[in-house]
């Protein structure tokens, strides 16, 4: 009897790595595929020759005619289209992960990285450079002035809820709640701010918080992929202790895991990474709410596979909203793909789950 229930765990942990794998596939080809997707005629062909060149060291110069061509070609792959197909994957991971992370330790299936109001405060912050040409940390302007402020005020909330959580224990749903307030406190003052922009503002202001990869490029490249790594490793060092807090707070503290300790500490690195995501792309929203539900279908709730499928899941839902973009006409931003893919998931996920299922 023992052995049929070893050997049928195995089975599971087998049939769920091979999920991981075929997703890790899909995301790549989808990845590769991005690299085509452009209004000037690239083809998979110049994808793969531009990154076997890259690999191999013969990279096209400029020149006249077909070499130009051939150049040009490789400019469009390497430096607008491949940041921002990196951007989408280390974004879509993080904020994945981020919201698998989130689920668990309030045991809540409604929440995710941007419910303590990480989004509201990082769009204010932009407001405030866009209409009044104000940085927090002097001597940025322009962009660099809106990414510093966004970055900035992203962490407010995550702060306070961590210096309120020093002097009065609060629940998981006593954190969620505060992050609530701020959220709404946040979007009333960019609400206040967008009434009195000029139109080119409230474009800019608009765009920003439904989330966009148009703005990206190889300078984004290596903080994004630093955020993710940092998140990954992070999540995947507490993956058990994550597991232990599922049961509830008090069989945590029987088990030797301080349950408020264990969310202060990882609501300030899902700040920190978050934080990262939005100054450079915006409000990309739905991907860490519904990333981790469609996980849970393939996985199960053990962290130790539920996040990094949550991570491969969370950057195909970014990659494949990024190609719809670029393929329709109109520049709509990113978040708005993720919206009308993630909203009917999530209903669905909704009607589907059943009373008693684990978080």
């Amino acid at each position: 009897m023992r052995s049929e229930k070893v050997a049928d765990y195995r089975r599971r942990e087998h049939r769920r790595i091979g999920y991981i794998l075929v997703l890790v596939v899909i995301c790549l080809a989808l990845s590769i595929y991005s690299l085509s997707v452009s209004k000037f005629g690239v083809t998979m062909n110049d994808v793969i020759t531009s990154i076997v060149n890259h690999l191999t060291g013969n990279i096209p110069q400029r020149g006249t005619g077909e070499q130009y061509l051939k150049w040009m070609l490789d400019r469009i792959i390497m430096d607008d289209n491949l940041p921002r197909t990196v951007a989408g994957v280390c974004v879509g991971a993080t904020l994945a992960v981020c919201g698998a992370m989130m689920q668990s330790i309030t045991r809540n299936p409604l929440t995710d990285p941007y419910t303590i109001g990480i989004s509201s405060a990082a769009l204010f912050g932009v407001a405030i450079s866009l209409c009044y040409g104000v940085c927090i940390i002097p001597f940025f302007e322009g962009d660099n002035a809106s990414i510093v402020n966004a970055f900035v005020l992203a962490l407010v909330p995550s702060t306070v809820i961590i210096f309120v959580s020093t002097f009065k224990k609060m629940s998981s749903t006593m954190m969620i709640l505060v992050g609530i307030g701020m959220m709404y406190m946040f979007s009333a003052f960019t609400t206040f701010m967008k009434f009195n922009a000029e139109a080119e503002v409230l474009h800019e202001i608009y765009e920003w918080g439904l989330g966009t990869l148009s703005k990206t490029d190889s300078s984004t490249s290596l903080p994004l992929i630093a955020a993710f790594a940092l998140i990954l490793v992070f999540a995947m060092v507490i993956a058990n202790k994550i597991n232990v807090m599922c049961t509830g707070d008090n069989m945590s503290k029987s088990l030797g895991v301080n349950p408020i300790r264990l969310r202060i500490v990882t609501f300030l690195m899902m700040s920190v990474a978050t934080a990262v995501c939005v100054c450079f792309t915006g409000s990309i929203g739905f991907v860490g709410l519904v990333g981790p539900h469609i996980a849970r279908l393939f996985v199960g709730s053990d962290n130790k596979i539920l996040i990094p499928t949550s991570a491969v899941i969370g950057a195909i839902l970014v990659v494949v909203s990024d190609v719809v973009v670029r393929i329709i006409p109109g520049s709509l931003p990113v978040g708005t793909i993720t919206a009308l893919i993630g909203s009917p998931l999530f209903m669905y996920f909704l009607y589907k789950q059943r009373k008693n299922a684990a978080f």
